[in-house]
This record gives structure tokens, C-alpha cells and sequence, in this order.
């Protein structure tokens, strides 16, 4: 089977990473037609506020859409397109292209563009023009595929209500991770202080704010906080690091993939999310998947999301949403307690081998490409 991974997709996103090394796990020929669009994330959010109109972006998308098509147009034995995040505008074009090459389109949307730049990420004014826009852009990008993957159920019955699309249309795919890349490691030959590690991009669903106040509540149980990422909440989030004086914490940018697995497989406790937005209900971060595959102890906010599959006390301790004191809890549990630390991190472990490797995506995704 062959399947052309197509569109302007981030080659670096690990959902990508994952989908791909997957199903060539699984024996799928994929062939990746790519071209960049967008240098980053935060450059898609400045666009976003800006506005996408300017003559010079839109020429720039007409040619990529053109060569990309082109180069479809010319693979041969194609079986299916498959458009990775951020596919959304990707999927009108590839949608035609699909028609022309006679091929099932599938849609891997990840999330919903309307949500995540009008309520998690406000950068846009609910009830604009623009705001009107994300939504058709939503509802018919993943109309027109012939199949749509999103992360949870929980994610998929929001996409149903607000865009009125029929429960058919979607299956459910973890984020999962690459267990290439995501794996066990041996601590360091040296123990430095307890350690809880955050790391992935300062946005609203990851509640950097209670986060560090949790830190702040541990200063006294000396239990060391880390830091690693970057985003459009990393001043906000240092502001109140300042404010409240916190001094068991470090702050580190973005690191290279192969050096932050070192961080994590160092930490003591992984964080998941712990934010105050809808979303941050209906999503299991790349993160937790990270950590688990890497055998460490996670902690993360309880959520319809989560309860679909992680289990409290067995492969993580889920704590209140939005509660640094929920948070802090839970870490001066596992802190206490080094053998429920090692149960579930090993539980979180083989959860992941059984439920959310690449392997077991690819092998999944593929089945679903052969039923389409």
C-alpha cells in the first residue's frame, strides 16, 4: 500500500514524526510531498492576528499548491492521501486532487483552528469575520475528507456539535509518540534534587500558572522545578515566577529533541496539563505520551480525555484541573511514595507499548486506510 503523506504540514511536529514512522512500522510506502509554509507555530499566530490577505502570502500558497499538485499528479500507484497538521487550508486542494487521482483523502485535523485561535489562544475576536472564517474552515475541511482522525472521543463529539458533522466521519487516533526516538533511559549516575519537569510550548491548555505556583507551595518539601520550552505564555509565566520570588526553579528554551529525552529520562515526575480551557479537557498532550514511553512517573489533570485512557494510581496520578494545590498533592504523593513512583512508571510504560506507539498507530491508521 501506498500512502503520500501531502501538504504544508510541520515536519518537525512529533504528530507527524509519529503518523509516518508508524505506518512505514506497519509496511506502508509513504511518500512525503511537502512544502513549508509557516516558519512556527508563533509565526502562524502572528498571521493569525494580521490577517491572511496580503497579496504576497497568498501567491506564495497558490505556487506551493500548484507544485505540490504537480507532484501528486506524477506519483503513481498512489492508494491514498493523507494530509498531516496543520492540514486544514491543505485539505480544499487536496480534496480536488484526490478526485483527480481517484484516491480517498484522509484528514489528520489534530484540532480545530476556530477553537484554538478565538477561545484556547485568543488571537482572534469571537464573532469576527475572521473568527467566522476558522469555523468554515473547520467544518469543511473535514467534511470533504473521506475520513477524519482526531486524538479522543471527547474531541471528536465537539467536532460533531459545533460543526454538525456526523460521528461517521471520525475515528479516534492518540497522539502517541515514537518509541524510536522515546524510550528508556538510565538516570544519571549522580542524584541531584527531586526534580519535576515541564517541558512543550507555553500555551493556555498546559496552565503554566498553576504550575508555578505549585512549585512555589514545594519550595519547602525541596523539590526542584525545570523548566524547558518556549511560547506566547513564557513572559507572563517568568513575570509570575518573579513576582512570587520562586528560587527552586530553572527556566531553559527550546533544546534539540536528543537532548531534552536526557532531561526527561533525569526528572522525577513529568508534568501533563493542568489549564483552564475547554480544550485542556478534551486532549492528551504529546507530552504525557513522551514521558510514559520514557517510564516516568506522570501527573496530570483529570479530564473526560484522560479517563479514556489513563487510570489514576496505575499508569499516572491525575489531580485537579486548574489547582496548584491539587498539583502540589499529588507530587508530595509520589515524592513520599517511591514505590507507587515505579508503579506507575511502569504502568505508564506498558500502556503506551500497548495502546499508543508508533507501531500501534501506524498499524491502526493503515487498517483504517485499507477499509476506505
Amino acid at each position: 500500500m501506498k500512502v503520500c503523506y501531502w501538504g504544508t504540514y510541520d515536519r518537525a511536529y512529533p504528530r507527524n514524526i509519529t503518523v509516518i514512522a508508524g505506518l512505514r512500522k506497519a509496511g506502508v510506502d509513504v511518500v512525503e510531498l511537502h512544502e513549508p509554509l509557516w516558519a512556527s507555530t508563533r509565526d502562524k499566530l502572528a498571521r493569525a492576528s494580521a490577517g491572511w490577505f496580503a497579496p504576497g502570502l497568498l501567491l506564495r500558497w497558490l505556487a506551493i499548491y500548484a507544485r505540490l499538485g504537480l507532484r501528486l499528479l506524477r506519483e503513481k500507484d498512489v492508494d491514498c492521501l493523507l494530509v498531516g497538521y496543520s492540514g486544514h487550508f491543505d485539505m480544499f486542494p487536496a480534496w480536488l486532487l484526490g478526485k483527480l487521482k481517484g484516491v480517498p483523502v484522509i484528514f489528520d485535523a489534530f484540532l480545530s483552528l476556530y477553537e484554538a485561535f478565538v477561545f484556547d489562544r485568543p488571537a482572534i475576536k469571537k464573532g469576527s469575520l475572521k473568527a467566522r472564517l476558522l469555523w468554515l474552515v473547520d467544518k469543511y475541511s473535514c467534511a470533504l475528507a473521506d475520513l477524519v482522525l482526531l486524538d479522543t472521543g471527547d474531541h471528536i463529539k465537539y467536532f460533531c456539535e459545533e460543526f454538525g458533522l456526523r460521528a461517521e466521519k471520525f475515528r479516534r487516533s492518540f497522539i502517541g509518540a515514537s518509541e524510536d526516538r522515546f524510550y528508556p533511559r538510565p538516570a544519571p549516575a549522580e542524584k541531584g534534587p527531586y526534580t519535576v519537569l515541564h517541558f512543550g510550548r507555553y500555551i493556555p491548555l498546559h496552565g503554566l500558572k498553576y504550575i508555578v505556583r505549585a512549585a512555589k507551595e514545594l519550595e519547602a518539601d525541596g523539590v526542584h522545578f525545570k523548566f524547558i520550552g518556549a511560547g506566547e505564555e513564557l513572559e507572563s509565566t517568568l513575570a509570575l515566577a518573579k513576582e512570587l520570588g520562586l528560587k527552586n526553579s530553572e527556566f531553559t528554551e527550546f533544546m534539540p529533541p536528543d537532548e531534552l529525552v536526557n532531561h526527561i529520562a533525569a526528572a522525577d515526575v513529568c508534568l501533563g496539563i493542568f489549564g483552564d480551557t475547554e480544550k485542556a479537557r478534551r486532549v492528551i498532550p504529546n507530552k504525557v505520551f513522551e514521558a510514559m514511553a520514557m517510564r516516568r512517573p506522570v501527573v496530570t489533570g483529570g479530564s473526560p480525555a484522560a479517563d479514556e485512557l489513563l487510570t489514576d494510581g496505575q499508569d499516572c496520578l491525575l489531580c485537579g484541573m486548574a489547582s496548584a494545590p491539587a498539583l502540589a498533592a499529588a507530587v508530595r504523593r509520589l515524592k513520599a511514595d517511591p514505590a507507587l513512583a515505579e508503579k506507575i512508571a511502569a504502568g505508564g510504560q506498558e500502556l503506551f507499548s500497548k495502546r499508543a506507539s508508533a507501531a500501534v498507530l501506524g498499524a491502526e491508521i493503515a487498517e483504517l486506510i485499507r477499509t476506505v
